[in-house]
């Protein structure tokens, strides 16, 4: 029955495709080679009929109809809305002490590993210095440290808490929280003084996951997990906030205003109020004549807690910035929450 479906399938898309316009065909290309931001623009030009069939291929591309099958009505890991080829997310569950590996497959977060891992002694969200919690949040691995004191194990990852949300908004303390191994063959439950710890096999095999500056690292009391039909929505949405909010910035020459618009007016950076760092970017825009921006190896993850904000999400990507008198180029981190029924720039940091 499945083979059946799939020769049906495909002898549908070759004949939708060969009778329309050949931007479909172009999206498509453009998502095999993984370029993102080429099919995202590409794919404005679609018909709606065309965009509903890209959505069906999306889901049953390389064959994969029992992944279709498997999403369609059951709840999903909605804590990883957005990988890019490559590069995996770690959500921890603190409560049940677990941590999942997860990669995307036909556009869909999966569970690709478990690994048994020790928190902090007390439950609840990290607050200040010598509290003994496990922080709560997306965090990056800066680095890998080796050599280091034995009750360390093999070595660590260095994760970057406090973040700016947690040193500008909830105004949190401590340090030194990382992700690593023992000098024991294990340890109890809930022992640490909130780092995340593994037993030295288990930290071996997890490092192959993990890409310093790029692996989000999602804590957690609750796995989230959604309607897949929900999950879509809310990672399209964000999607376009990304690719609007870019070009926005490119436009920022000649229209200054709209970009401003994707920003809270709680926003903060580590120098800056928002009404600072307007000031300060009308100043810098001033001198520019034009801006290009190429973004690569977005990530979209979703904070597990609800605070006094709201909900709160890391979009992380590598990104190339030119212009006529200025170019950079890093890892750039917007934090964002919805205001109302829109999408905005709580916090930005670079690395």
């Amino acid at each position: 029955m499945v083979k059946k479906l799939t020769a049906v399938f495909f002898i549908v898309i070759f004949l939708f495709i060969s009778a329309s316009a050949s931007t479909l065909d172009d999206v498509i290309k453009a998502l095999k080679k993984g370029e993102v931001e080429k099919a995202y623009y590409l794919q404005k030009n679609l018909s709606q009929e065309e965009k509903k069939l890209l959505e069906i291929l999306l889901l049953l591309h390389q064959d994969k109809l029992t992944d279709a099958e498997l999403l369609s009505g059951n709840y999903i890991p909605c804590n990883v809305l957005y990988l890019p080829d490559g590069i995996d997310a770690l959500v921890v569950n603190k409560v049940i002490e677990k941590l999942y590996v997860i990669k995307e497959k036909s556009g869909v977060p999966v569970i690709v590993a478990e690994f048994d891992c020790v928190t902090g002694k007390k439950p609840g969200d990290k607050l200040k210095e010598g509290d003994q919690r496990t922080p709560e949040g997306i965090y990056i691995p800066l680095y890998w440290r080796g050599h280091l004191p034995k009750i360390y194990g093999p070595g660590a990852f260095v994760l970057n808490y406090p973040n700016l949300i947690d040193r500008k908004i909830l105004r949190r303390g401590g340090h030194g929280i990382w992700i690593h191994g023992m000098d024991t063959p294990s340890r109890p439950p809930h022992s640490t003084n909130g780092c995340i710890v593994l037993e030295n096999k288990d930290l071996k095999r997890l490092r192959k996951f993990i890409t310093p500056k790029e692996t989000p690292v999602i804590i957690v009391d609750e796995l989230c997990k959604e309607p897949f039909k929900n999950f879509v929505s809310e990672r399209n949405s964000l999607v376009d906030f990304v690719y609007k909010w870019k070009a926005a910035w490119e436009n920022s020459p000649e229209d200054l205003q709209t970009y401003f618009s994707f920003y809270s007016k709680n926003f903060v950076t580590d120098k800056y109020s928002f009404n600072e760092w307007k000031k300060y970017k009308k100043r810098v825009t001033a001198g520019k004549k034009w801006i290009k921006i190429k973004i690569s190896n977005l990530a979209i993850t979703r904070d597990g807690r609800l605070l006094s904000f709201g909900r709160l999400y890391l979009i992380s990507f590598d990104m190339k910035y030119r212009s006529n008198n200025y170019n950079w180029q890093g890892h750039k981190l917007l934090y964002v929450t919805k205001e109302g029924e829109k999408w905005k720039i709580l916090g930005e940091e670079s690395f």
